[in-house]
């Protein structure tokens, strides 16, 4: 029998849930209030560990925003790929970005250097915003 950590948790399904609804960056005080507002009795250090066990598993990702508050996101963790994120409402669209694959492989014959990892955002306006 497994422990604990094994199990899928309710306050885990119900963050997971609401980062499925939202295509866009929340901070977890932003998440707090939605799940309490929708009757969840769930604390903010609750959802802090959820949001950084999502993130070490890999289905959330984590930037800062303007103020340098992290905000989260559901992503799919088995396709590498980018944020084009929009300045007026918020909404985040996955960039495939296979030039990407190009420039790491010039990296490395050209400069000798090995990229252990990298992150990339674009920002402007999407349609409905311009």
């Amino acid at each position: 029998m497994g422990t604990r950590a094994d199990y899928v948790t309710r306050p885990r399904e119900w963050i997971a849930s609401l980062l499925a609804r939202e295509p866009r960056f929340l901070s977890a005080a932003e998440i707090h209030q939605r799940l309490k507002r929708g009757g969840a009795r769930v604390s903010l250090s609750t959802v802090y560990r959820t949001l950084d066990r999502l993130r070490a598993k890999g289905d959330v990702s984590a930037r800062s925003d303007a103020e340098g508050e992290a905000t989260y996101m559901l992503c799919e963790p088995e396709r590498h790929h980018h944020h084009a994120i929009c300045g007026g409402c918020g909404r985040v669209e996955d960039v495939d970005c296979a030039a990407m694959e190009q420039f790491a492989e010039s990296l490395r014959k050209l400069h000798g250097f090995e990229l252990d990892g990298h992150a990339m955002e674009f920002f402007g306006r999407c349609r409905a915003c311009r």
